[in-house]
């Protein structure tokens, strides 16, 4: 029978999906990386074992079931590898998005004057729109504006290559002899199944070296940072096949970020708003073909982007959601998922806050250096308390994440598609729910990234418009607000936060 293959190519799993050409998954194969810390808040992948584990699945998925129609990309946004274009060798190990290495580069380049300019020109911009909403409907003011709330981070691509070419000689010597060659994850991917230097507008948007509003790489940056053109891949679009995956002769028809993937399958239209629950969660909404600007801990990004059509979105996200989950795993609260239910046979929430914030706290606060807090225990607390209290704590910060779009863009939401692994959270879900006011959907595909590359894969190889050709997915469950508005959580939820910060 005939599929598509979907390469989904995360941080510390990469999956191979082979999808139905009516939907269905036939079969998934997983492979775990490996990842490297070579010092504290360091964290590499080996870009060769990426490379062979990618191929190591098409392999499998071909043994087991013939070759597909054709194969498409998603991946993990936000690492950086560099390569020799000349040999195909890596020329240091990738850095992902979780690694804090460049924390002294983000505080030196955000000294800069130019970018302390643009601040407070954002700043000033901003408090003018209050009084001018219409200043932030131009393409120029909504871009000053946006200078107010985004600057450089440890996870932008754009840091981690000026780290790179400071520290690794072979780097540097590379870009000297114009033999380098720069990519995110999916860059490096496609590069060895193609042999194109090619990145979408999805994952380029997310690298810090992006220009979202004027859809090219960004001089002003790529200029303040010191970062040559030369090294940085072609965009494509998200309707425009790679090329032919050497080896198999079958076409590499789309590439696209996992969260704008996971979007897309959510909706096209202007106001859809997805949350993806994994490692943390990311929180995006569909602002349609105007781009809007940045708010506290709110980001604009390329959604979608077509040969003849841009779709942008903006962004917040809460840094530990899965990843606080399995902290309560790995400290013997609970043993699996299954016993978050358990706890919460009686659903009445303790008076314990935990504040789940072990990467610091995100959208809106922008406090990195905030770690996770536990207010109000006491000798009678019990282990089920401190389980309830974390989910209590996930499903609120997912709630301000939820009021901080609708702020920024100005867009009033009634529903919101919830996918990823911890979304099979039914207690999680349902508190979600309550916290933010909104009805929960939760689709039959909690893999949202993979589903989302499929679909538009599927449209690719059809020749139809992949905005024109999406369809509603399957929603499994819904959960509705309760009517309890906890507002005795909600007061000592603020004022655990005021302590905090």
């Amino acid at each position: 029978m005939s599929y598509f293959l979907v390469l989904d190519v995360g941080t510390t799993n990469i999956k191979a999906f082979a999808f139905f050409e009516e939907g269905g998954i036939w079969k998934s194969f997983t492979i775990k990386t490996s990842p490297i810390y070579p010092m504290h808040g360091w964290n590499e992948l080996d870009p060769m074992e990426v490379v062979e584990a990618v191929y190591k699945l098409i392999d499998r998925t071909v043994d087991s079931l013939g070759s597909p129609i054709g194969i498409a990309l998603t991946n993990q946004r936000s690492s950086t590898v560099v390569w020799d274009k000349e040999t195909g060798e890596p020329l240091y190990n990738m850095i992902t998005w979780q690694d804090t290495r460049t924390e002294e580069l983000v505080e030196e380049f955000s000294s800069k004057f130019l970018v302390r300019f643009g601040k407070v020109l954002g700043k000033t911009l901003y408090s003018l729109s209050k009084l001018v909403p219409a200043i932030v409907r131009t393409k120029k003011g909504a871009y000053i504006v946006t200078l107010a709330h985004v600057g450089f981070g440890t996870s932008h691509s754009s840091m981690q290559l000026r780290w790179l070419m400071d520290n690794v000689p072979e780097v540097r010597q590379a870009i000297e002899k114009k033999r380098a060659l720069f990519g995110t994850i999916d860059s490096w991917v496609a590069w060895n199944l193609t042999g194109k230097h090619v990145t979408d507008y999805t994952n380029a948007s997310a690298t810090g070296l992006f220009d979202p509003f004027y859809l090219k790489w960004s001089d002003k940056i790529t200029n303040i940072v010191g970062i040559p053109k030369h090294i940085l891949p072609s965009l494509i679009t998200n309707d425009s096949p790679v090329g032919i995956v050497k080896n198999y002769g079958v076409p590499l028809l789309t590439v696209i970020a996992d969260q704008q993937a996971s979007l897309y399958m959510a909706g096209v239209k202007k106001g859809t708003l997805k949350l993806t629950n994994g490692t943390g969660t990311f929180v995006d909404i569909n602002v349609g073909e105007r781009p809007y600007p940045a708010d506290a801990g709110v980001y604009p990004l390329i959604a979608l982007k077509t040969r003849n059509r841009t779709l942008y979105l903006l962004e917040g996200s809460v840094n530990s959601t899965g990843s606080a989950i399995e902290w309560l795993i790995d400290v013997g609260l609970i043993e699996d998922y299954l016993d978050i239910s358990r706890t919460f046979s009686n659903p009445e929430l303790p008076s314990l806050v935990f504040i789940p914030a072990f990467s610091g706290l995100s959208t809106p606060y922008n406090r990195p250096d905030v770690k996770g807090a536990l207010f109000e225990i006491t000798r009678d607390s019990t282990r089920d308390d401190i389980v309830k209290a974390l989910i209590a704590g996930i499903a609120m910060r997912c709630a301000e994440v939820i009021e901080a779009l609708e702020k920024a863009s100005g867009i009033k939401v009634s529903e919101v598609i919830a996918d990823g692994g911890a979304s099979a959270s039914d207690d999680l879900l349902q508190l979600i729910a309550d916290f933010s006011g909104k009805s929960i959907l939760r689709p039959f595909s909690l893999n949202g990234s993979a589903y989302g590359t499929y679909m538009i894969a599927k449209a690719v190889y059809e020749n139809r418009d992949i905005i024109e050709a999406w369809k509603k997915t399957n929603i499994e469950k819904h959960f509705v607000p309760s009517g309890n508005n906890y507002e005795e959580f909600r007061m000592r939820w603020r004022e655990s936060l005021k302590k905090l910060l």
